[in-house]
């Protein structure tokens, strides 16, 4: 991310659709600019049963975020119920191509896609990636490894799966409403970093989000994401 760039994020709920703009400041951090939402009737029980009246739902919460912040909104990041999510474990071991020379963007770059090639059941679509820790040969934790001289290193990360025919629906609905999807989240992964400190972070936490018709669940073992789910029991 870039100083000024504006990004996006995208709440599709039982009852309403709800937006928020961010702006990114001169310390890497997202302000928060504008917050808007609609109301929205086309998912029940967490399943999308009118595609039509969410992509109204967005159009409109677009329309009222262009309003107020003056800008021309062309994409958004999404989230996506846990109940559509499958989160799988998984760790490589890279070997660095010159040694002698330190880690190359390159060497990280192929390291993640390594990490990606996991054997996908046909129902469903590769969504993410989240990496939560790279060690190098000596041991060393790192946050950044390019740079950093090492034979090789490791790649601890979780490789998030979605359910293939809610995200065809999605993009549909997306497609209807004339926006992009930047990213698809996981509803607990995007609340994370929002609801807890800097050290809860790395405490094993769960996260319960009670809407109105579902309760979404994130459970984290450390930076480690580790389960996520959708109980329909809610508010109502």
């Amino acid at each position: 991310m870039a100083i000024g760039d504006i990004i996006v994020g995208l709440d599709i709920g039982t009852t309403k659709v709800g937006l928020v703009v961010g702006e990114v400041n001169n310390f890497g951090q997202i302000e928060i600019i504008c917050c808007t939402s609609y109301k929205c009737k086309g998912l029940k029980k967490g399943k999308i049963v009118d595609e039509d009246d969410i992509s109204l739902s967005i159009s409109k919460t677009i329309k009222q975020a262009e309003e107020e912040t003056e800008l021309k909104i062309n994409s958004a990041y999404v989230t996506i119920p846990g109940k559509y999510v499958t989160i799988v474990q998984n760790n490589i071991l890279k070997e660095v191509k010159d040694k002698f020379a330190g880690i190359s963007q390159k060497d990280l770059q192929n390291a993640i896609m390594q990490v990606k090639d996991i054997e996908i059941p046909d129902n469903k679509i590769l969504i993410d990636v989240a990496i939560n820790q790279i060690i190098l040969d000596n041991g060393k934790v790192v946050t950044d490894p390019v740079g950093s001289f090492a034979a090789s290193f490791n790649v601890v990360a979780q490789v998030i799966l979605a359910d293939k025919d809610y995200i065809r629906k999605l993009t549909s609905i997306f497609k209807k409403a004339g926006i992009e999807i930047d990213g698809i989240i996981p509803l607990a992964l995007a609340e994370r970093n929002l609801v807890l400190d800097k050290n809860e972070l790395y405490d094993n936490v769960m996260i319960l989000d009670v809407g109105a018709e579902n309760t979404d669940i994130g459970v984290f073992e450390g930076e480690v994401f580790k389960y996520t789910n959708t109980i329909p029991l809610g508010r109502k």
